[in-house]
């Protein structure tokens, strides 16, 4: 797909330079958060399993299958890489070409400040940073973002149907509070696959709501020159309203996307499977142990917390006690959440800090504003 005249390496310049660079210490409060509830968690976990011990827990990592626990760790770097071609996929779709290290760095930022943000809120904005740092146009990295966040919510929708349809007993094995958070999974995804393509087919929205929004601002005296503003936020519609109809029929990069989505959350289940078979714990039906997985991550998916921490690890343990019958499903649980989760977000947000010092340094060298100047005009 072309890309399209009108959206220039200026809008790029300007975009970028209306991030607040205070906006990502901003954040630093919510990573704290993170780490509170995330010890408060596991505590949880830990002192309401009257078999649980931390003598007991060490002796089980010692016991582990060092292949199978390999292999974990390898689906969860795969979690991340894939979001990222995902999104290198869409931006390819515009006409913008970027190295899969660079993609990478987008999922990063991406789950991570996900994982720290109450309902995901500062993920999409952390990926966007590192795209428009990148010289992709503020338009272009929207409707790219907004298109990857449909395909993630469908990817969620077809794992699933899989599951429902192939072992649809799991379901009726968890207990009737975790079947009605999977319940609401489905109905929130299907809410939440609407409500995404609605924007991308009425642009309308997205202008009515941001007119909206700043005549609100302009009643509570918060901003000044309004009118201004609302110029520059037309002219920023105009831009997404064309790399929307740019999309047309590219059904090669909209499949694309969401193969490489349905893999991503493929590498998540497979992550706790493989610390189940690390584990040694015997299930007679694979089926069964995927589709219970799936639909833990169904059930707590849409939970407005960091990480949907508690409400997850409660539906992880309803499924390896009353589903999977695991012979240690404390042990299990926590350390399946620790890699597939905790530990992930710990190397999103090192590769997060990674990048943006690649940036701090190159600002300060003439080769880096070179590159950075190549890079724009592309």
């Amino acid at each position: 797909m072309k890309k399209k005249n009108n959206i220039s390496s200026h809008a790029t310049a300007d975009a970028v330079s209306a991030i607040p660079k205070s906006n990502l210490k901003k954040k630093l409060p919510w990573t704290f958060l993170f780490i509170a509830i995330a010890v408060l968690t596991v505590w949880a976990v830990t002192s309401q399993n009257k078999d649980f011990s931390l003598r007991d827990f060490w002796s089980f990592l010692g016991q582990l299958n060092p292949f199978w626990l390999i292999a974990a760790l390898v689906a969860m770097l795969f979690y991340i890489l894939f979001e990222g071609i995902a999104l290198l996929v869409i931006c390819h779709g515009f006409g913008y070409r970027r190295s899969l290290g660079k993609g990478y760095s987008y999922s990063a930022a991406d789950i991570y400040f996900s994982a720290i943000t109450p309902s995901a809120t500062g993920g999409q904005p952390g990926s966007a940073f590192f795209m428009m740092k990148d010289g992709i146009p503020g338009a272009v990295v929207t409707v790219s973002l907004l298109l990857n966040l449909i395909m993630y919510t469908f990817a969620i929708l077809v794992l699933a149907v899989i599951c429902f349809v192939i072992k649809p007993s799991v379901f009726l094995s968890f207990t009737p509070l975790s079947q009605v958070l999977i319940v609401l999974g489905v109905v929130m995804q299907v809410g939440l696959a609407a409500f995404f393509i609605l924007l991308l087919r009425r642009a309308s929205i997205l202008r009515f709501l941001g007119d909206k929004g700043l005549s609100l601002l302009k009643k509570l005296h918060l901003i000044r020159r309004v009118e201004d503003k609302r110029l520059r936020l037309h002219g920023a519609m105009d831009s997404y309203e064309s790399c929307v109809h740019s999309i047309g029929k590219n059904y090669k990069m909209m499949g694309l996307a969401l193969l490489f989505n349905v893999l991503q959350r493929s590498c998540l289940v497979a992550s706790t499977v493989f610390i189940c078979f690390a584990a040694g714990e015997a299930f007679a039906d694979f089926a069964a142990l995927w589709s219970a997985e799936s639909m833990v991550i169904l059930g707590s998916n849409y939970i407005p917390i960091p990480g949907a921490m508690g409400v997850a690890d409660a539906l992880k343990l309803d499924a390896f006690n009353d589903v999977l019958k695991c012979t240690s499903p404390a042990n299990v649980e926590l350390l399946s959440r620790t890699i597939s989760f905790y530990l992930c977000v710990f190397v999103c947000g090192i590769s997060f800090l990674v990048r943006c010092l690649i940036f701090a340094v190159r600002k300060k060298t003439p080769a880096g504003r070179e590159t950075k100047s190549k890079e724009e005009k592309q």
